[in-house]
């Protein structure tokens, strides 16, 4: 069409030359005739060349599109791979875990089976676990289980505590495993490195149960409890500060058999969060003993003049053994003719020289608090419930650095019952230690200690730590 449209115009332009006179309208006919000719023929030409174009974009797109599918399809391949081989993984660390802790197990059934008979009434074994700590919390309360148990159970200690050294010297068997920090390696190999270590200690030890102290519950031991089929309780100190992340406890029956809550001078069942409700409460527990040593015996096993007058400085588990240490050393000399005993902790790997005397770190410790006519410590769980137990006056720095334990509550907690007395901050030391001294207050804080005396609750927390061992004996 555009062919004949053009043959017409060249045509109508040469009768214009041709005929006489010249016709206009023939002329405006060629003129227009050529002009769209020529336009058609520029339509046609940019059709084409844009037909041309979007054909090549659309075999580049097509092209483009197939490499996607196909690399679509090698990467799906690839991760179907991978996800078989990881699960070949699991299944085979899942078998040799089964595997391993199958010998472990066979290996405590044949020796229980060849060497003895576990007869009716025998003591169960169980396996006290603890993590580690600012201070020595965690392991002194499964230790303070241990001395008031009355032989209802026998127990054996792993720990992750540096001072697991100090208190298998005073008699209680105890074996240490670095913690993941001190060892220096990955979250993952310490785990199973973790696992083998508690394999091998039910192997050898034969437990009824394991207990756990401590603020989270490690994976390890829920997995080997559930494998060799152990009742695994939870020790675990209530009085946690706002914010802190509760969710192993809410969800506590998936990791752990039971939950034991020592009592807290600051907490009850009723004020505690709800969360920590469902759980077996017991007094508070500590290392007290039954009777305190005299007085004279005890200076005597300290190397200490019975002339004198002494009060313990004992700052560790997040107060440390620096500045505060050595506030409370001079608030002391300054406040009567006292002398200040400083603690060596067996936490530490060096300590400060304070211008006190100095022993070494004993444990227990709180079998001395005859020496002394009050102490000057954190308001960490132990050191308030051993004065409370033992009624040792006491002047309070709670820790602001503790990552659970809510001390400045605590210690709100003893100075508003008439307890105690609570340093806000270390240069609040000087005026607590005087405003206890002053005025015989150290009397009356005694005997408002003894008016308001504290149970113990370690007893009942080795009843509640030995009924799941007993059924479980029972069952075997």
């Amino acid at each position: 069409m555009t062919a004949a449209l053009v043959l017409v115009s060249a045509a109508v332009l040469a009768l214009c030359l041709v005929v006489r006179p010249l016709s206009a309208w023939l002329v405006f006919a060629g003129v227009l005739g050529v002009l769209v000719s020529v336009g058609l023929l520029v339509a046609v030409a940019v059709s084409w060349v844009s037909g041309r174009t979007e054909a090549r974009l659309r075999q580049r797109i097509e092209r483009l599109e197939a490499t996607v599918h196909d690399t679509r399809a090698k990467a799906s391949r690839h991760e179907w791979a991978q996800e078989q081989a990881l699960e070949r993984i699991e299944l085979t660390s899942r078998e040799a875990a089964t595997a391993a802790s199958q010998t472990a197990w066979a290996a405590w059934r044949g020796i229980a089976a060849e060497d003895e008979v576990r007869p009716a009434g025998v003591a169960p074994r169980v396996l006290f676990v603890t993590s580690n700590g600012g201070g020595m919390g965690h392991i002194a309360r499964c230790a303070a289980v241990l001395r008031h148990a009355d032989r209802a159970l026998d127990g054996r200690m792993l720990t992750l505590s540096t001072a697991a050294s100090t208190v298998a010297a005073a008699g209680y068997d105890v074996t240490y495993f670095p913690s993941h920090t001190t060892a220096g390696v990955s979250h993952d190999r310490w785990r199973r490195q973790f696992t083998r270590r508690l394999l091998d200690e039910i192997a050898a030890y034969r437990p009824e149960s394991i207990v756990f102290d401590g603020t989270w519950v490690y994976p390890s031991l829920t997995d080997v409890a559930d494998l060799v089929g152990l009742p695994l309780v939870w020790l675990r100190r209530g009085l946690w500060r706002e914010g802190t992340d509760l969710t192993q406890v809410k969800s506590w029956r998936d990791h752990v058999t039971s939950v034991i809550v020592p009592g807290d001078i600051a907490e009850t069942r009723e004020t505690a969060p709800e969360v920590f409700r469902d759980a077996t409460w017991v007094d508070p527990v500590s290392l007290a003993p039954a009777s305190l040593m005299p007085r004279e015996k005890a200076l005597a096993s300290l190397g200490l003049d019975p002339e004198r007058q002494y009060a313990l400085v004992q700052l560790s588990g997040g107060n440390g053994d620096g500045s505060a240490t050595a506030a409370a050393v001079q608030a002391v000399r300054d406040a009567g003719d006292i002398v200040p005993v400083v603690v060596r902790s067996p936490l530490l790997s060096s300590a400060v020289a304070h211008d006190a005397a100095t022993i070494d770190g004993r444990f227990p410790l709180v079998d001395l608090a005859g020496a002394w006519e009050f102490t000057v410590t954190g308001a960490g769980y132990n050191s308030v419930h051993e004065n409370l137990h033992t009624g040792t006056p006491g002047v309070y720095l709670p820790s602001a650095v503790t990552l659970r334990d809510d001390q400045e509550r605590r210690a709100r907690a003893v100075a508003g019952a008439g307890l105690g007395i609570t340093a806000d901050a270390v240069d609040g030391i000087a005026g607590a230690v005087a405003e206890l001294i002053a005025g015989r207050h150290i009397d009356e804080v005694r005997t408002a200690i003894r008016d308001n005396p504290s149970a113990q609750g370690a007893a009942s927390a080795a009843e509640a730590i030995v009924i799941p061992a007993i059924k479980r004996m029972a069952a075997h």
